[in-house]
């Protein structure tokens, strides 16, 4: 593995992240943005350098299309409330 400069990493392109701030954008770990990439359900990521950056405008969509989603299956899953049952209480 190479060493990094003393200074850090260079800064990322304009306009895109690496993948620890994209992670920290989206609420998921590193490592859950890695399982996302290579199951291609997150935002597409890009070498730069050796590392990954992901682009500020790829993240913004993801999240929307995650939200979306998210709205979409809680308007169909939900089912109304079963009746309670109404009368005089049994004590056991």
């Amino acid at each position: 593995m190479p060493r990094l400069p003393k200074e850090g990493p260079p800064p990322p392109p304009d306009g895109y992240v690496w993948s620890d701030e994209a992670a920290r954008r989206l609420g998921l770990s590193r490592r859950t943005l890695w399982n996302y990439r290579q199951l291609d359900k997150g935002p597409k990521a890009k070498r730069y350098r050796g590392r990954l950056v992901y682009a500020i405008a790829d993240i913004d969509a993801h999240k929307k299309t995650a939200l979306d989603a998210d709205d979409e299956e809680r308007a169909h899953d939900s089912r109304p409330a079963e009746p309670r049952p109404t009368g005089p209480r049994r004590s056991e």
